[in-house]
């Protein structure tokens, strides 16, 4: 999935230095920014929405990044504030939980213990385990003391562990 950059008219054919830079950041990061936006959002439609305005967000900010984890950084933050955004303006939209198939089954009961999380547990989980974020650095990325995020990162491994061998 690509963002459609070009058609908002943000990222000219001509500005040939800034097109590659972002096209690399882009492919670098296209599948964490929508793994980030379903797992918050848990509908493909919606998530795919989000994962179109981060990129637009980018395209029209144009940030220069001091490193590959400042961009990564950077594009976690947008995405969190762009799915706090879609659930403050639909409020009223319930969450639709896509059927996914798996492997296996305990893969399956993993995910849906975590998709169960509430979202702030939630986000926690994905950065540790899927971006390799420590506790530290996420504490850091969501602007919360770190002994917040290590206690919620507790409570969710706990209620993960007993839905699971509840299933």
């Amino acid at each position: 999935m690509q963002p459609f950059l070009f058609l908002y008219g943000i990222i000219s054919i001509g500005d040939k230095m800034n097109e590659k830079y972002y096209e690399q950041i882009i492919e670098q990061y296209s599948d964490m920014v929508y793994r980030l936006a379903l797992s918050r959002i848990r509908n493909k439609e919606n998530a795919e929405d989000v994962y179109q305005e981060v990129f637009y967000r980018l395209a029209r900010k144009r940030p220069v990044f001091e490193s590959e984890e400042h961009a990564k950084a950077w594009l976690i933050k947008v995405t969190i504030n762009c799915t706090k955004n879609f659930w403050s303006k639909n409020k009223d939209l319930e969450e639709l939980k896509e059927e996914i198939k798996f492997e296996t089954p305990e893969r399956s009961a993993v995910y849906y213990a975590v998709m169960e999380l509430p979202i702030k547990y939630r986000t926690i989980i994905y950065l540790f385990y899927y971006e390799k974020y420590k506790i530290s650095e996420i504490g850091k990325l969501l602007n919360m003391k770190e002994g917040t995020v290590k206690s919620r990162f507790i409570t969710s491994e706990r209620t993960i562990k007993r839905k699971i061998t509840r299933r």
